[in-house]
């Protein structure tokens, strides 16, 4: 009884292996969904450079300062820089994902607010399949955990310990050379623990590396 299952599938796969053969052997064959990528497909690696504007607040990690006013640093209205950089795969023309690595900055006087963090990336095109200048037209979301510090000013440090971090954006790829595309992007950044909280808006030149089609 066993042969004869096993006997059955090893034909059963046999026949699946040879009907890919066949219909990949004329370039056709898709994977049955009839579509072929146009502008983006396999390996992407995103970098971005930019500048940010924000603020951020927080106290020591450490319990007893948690909420006590003497503690409590504070950016206010801060200017610096974001960078980041992701590695991922196109999965069709209108859907990026990738992981990756962001660095923030922020400086107001003599307090300076800068953290990293890892994060997940997805990027889709909605409007794809209205062609033209709309196949470059991205939104994005990013999230992972980081960490950030408050400093300077000669008072104590406030500590985020580990962060949540979330970035909504969008993204505009009009230069395309060779297998690169290269174009602005504006992201709102939110990192959040129980000890500190950063709100920024970045906006960075984006160089991204596409493998195909």
């Amino acid at each position: 009884m066993n042969r004869l299952v096993l006997s059955c599938a090893l034909l059963g796969f046999s026949s699946i292996t040879h009907l890919a053969h066949a219909e990949s052997a004329d370039g056709t064959w898709d994977g049955d969904y009839k579509q072929v990528a146009r502008r983006r497909s396999g390996f992407v690696a995103s970098i971005g450079l930019g500048l940010a504007l924000g603020e951020a607040s927080g106290y020591p990690n450490e319990i007893a300062k948690l909420g006590d006013p003497a503690y409590k640093r504070n950016t206010g209205v801060a200017f610096g820089g974001a960078d980041h950089l992701w590695l991922g795969g196109a999965l069709t023309d209108y859907l990026v994902v990738g992981l990756g690595f962001v660095i923030t900055g922020i400086k107001h006087d003599q307090t300076t607010a800068g953290g990293s963090a890892f994060v997940f990336h997805v990027q889709g095109y909605p409007l794809f399949y209205r062609g033209s200048a709309f196949q470059d037209l991205s939104l994005f979301a990013d999230f992972g955990a980081g960490g950030m510090k408050i400093t300077g000013n000669d008072r104590p440090d406030a500590d985020g310990g580990l962060m949540s971090v979330l970035g909504l954006g969008a993204g505009y790829e009009p230069v395309r050379f060779w297998r690169f595309t290269f174009g602005p992007t504006v992201e709102y950044w939110h990192w959040w623990s129980q000890t500190l909280t950063m709100n920024s808006v970045a906006v960075e030149a984006k160089l991204t590396l596409v493998a195909g089609p």
